[in-house]
């Protein structure tokens, strides 16, 4: 009687692993393990697909965008994050370029070879800000905006430019830690960085942000304001990063720019955004760039109001920065 072979139970793995998997997880890391010739069987036969050195597509399509993704972070294995724009890609950064490479940052003590679409850097920094996104270890968007301008070969400047101003523009970084990325990391392609951060905070300057910085400092009333810090709950739950964020009364400045977005659904965010902080005790102050051009005495006595209120009624909160 011819012997039958059982399936091994991929199924929870493949749905984790976007229907990618690695040759050690079918051949050692299952309880039901494929044999060597099974697997040799469904690659022969083109049910199964290496896409990478040692990596498979379950089926014998193209590879998705995630699938792309995912298969150079299981190449490269233990540690790895995803860089460049793949990771701002899946930060949902609008302006991030075209590149056929998915780029990966491994610890410098490892030793791999690129391999086809998996761009290999090792680095002696990797990022202790990156997250988890679609079960992807991604870089945080500085330092994916930073390594996008050092890697892509033939970027121009109004790229780098549009990069760095979108993330600033959409809170998804600040100018401080895109700074701190150009003085952290390596000085190869940096040029263009430099650039692009300098005209940006040539920009900044006049802007209404600025504005209010430089208002709240000639306030000796107010103590120091952070500003578009990070910020979690006491549940650890991250929160909308404010303009600006007075620590001890727990209030968060607001800046509506003259270009807000008059959708709905823009109208929704911001609605989430303010309930967001409400709920953990937060006072927000909302302004509109043309009162901080107009009236910023009015702005100003706000604030130090506010913030007096609060110190004397001795608001307790449990935000912390992250």
């Amino acid at each position: 009687m011819p012997r039958r072979w059982t399936r091994p139970d991929l199924d929870g793995l493949l749905e984790k692993q976007y229907g990618l998997v690695r040759r050690d997880q079918v051949l050692d890391g299952l309880p039901d393990a494929l044999t060597k010739g099974a697997l040799r069987w469904r690659l022969e036969r083109g049910v199964w697909q290496t896409v990478l050195p040692a990596v498979y597509a379950t089926h014998g399509g193209p590879l998705s965008r995630e699938q792309r993704a995912f298969a150079s972070l299981l190449y490269a294995g233990e540690s790895a994050q995803l860089t460049g724009p793949a990771a701002l890609q899946l930060h949902a950064v609008r302006s991030a370029p075209a590149d056929d490479l998915v780029h990966v940052l491994i610890p410098d003590r490892r030793r791999l070879s690129p391999a086809r679409f998996a761009a290999v850097s090792r680095t002696h920094r990797l990022d202790p800000r990156a997250t988890a996104i679609g079960r992807m270890a991604v870089v945080s968007p500085a330092r994916a905006v930073a390594d996008t301008v050092r890697m892509v070969p033939g970027l121009d400047p109004n790229a780098a430019r549009a990069l760095v101003v979108e993330s600033l523009q959409r809170r998804l970084t600040t100018l401080d830690a895109l700074q701190d990325e150009l003085r952290d990391g390596p000085k190869r392609g940096s040029l263009l960085l430099r650039a692009a951060l300098s005209e940006v905070e040539q920009g900044l300057r006049g802007s209404p942000l600025t504005q209010l910085r430089e208002l709240c400092a000639s306030n000796p009333a107010l103590p120091k304001v952070r500003w578009q810090p990070a910020l979690i709950g006491p549940d650890g739950e991250a929160l909308p990063t404010p303009d600006g964020w007075i620590a001890d009364t727990a209030i968060a400045l607001e800046i509506i720019a003259p270009d807000l977005d008059p959708s709905p659904e823009a109208w929704t965010r911001r609605l989430r955004r303010q309930q967001a902080f409400t709920e953990y005790g937060v006072l927000v102050l909302t302004f509109t760039a043309n009162e901080l051009r107009i009236d910023p005495a009015a702005v100003l006595a706000t604030i130090v109001r506010a913030y007096l209120e609060r110190a004397r009624a001795g608001v307790r909160h449990t935000v912390r920065l992250a």
